[in-house]
């Protein structure tokens, strides 16, 4: 019971903002990471050709504003005090968390799927 209360305490003391910025930062990292390790290997090409790298560097810089707008949101909605917000915030976690590792999923099995068809 104590150390459910000590969870709880240490969670209400962070703010919905900051414990948001902290999802997105690990999610970021998951995401580059599956990246590399899953779909990299899909577009690899015969030789030393460079536009595998600057595709998952275009796909990582394409996820940034997004991830960006969605720390925002959370910077605006703690600062406006909107009440209870820890329902709002796991969805969105959840959203977060299935974006950074379904999009790479995805994007593997596309490649994988094109470099069968041709």
């Amino acid at each position: 019971m104590a150390k459910a209360h000590s969870v709880q305490h240490s969670r209400s003391r962070f703010s919905c903002a900051k414990r948001m910025s902290t999802h997105i930062a690990y999610a970021l990292v998951v995401y580059t990471l599956l990246l590399i390790f899953i779909v990299s290997p899909e577009l690899e090409t015969k030789g030393m050709a460079i536009w595998p790298y600057l595709a998952l560097v275009a796909l990582v810089a394409a996820v940034i504003p997004v991830c960006r707008n969605i720390e925002r949101r959370w910077q605006s909605l703690d600062a406006n005090g909107s009440g209870e917000l820890e329902g709002q915030l796991k969805f969105d976690e959840a959203k977060l968390w299935i974006g950074a590792i379904g999009i790479p999923v995805v994007l593997m099995l596309f490649f994988k799927l094109c470099s069968t068809a041709f």
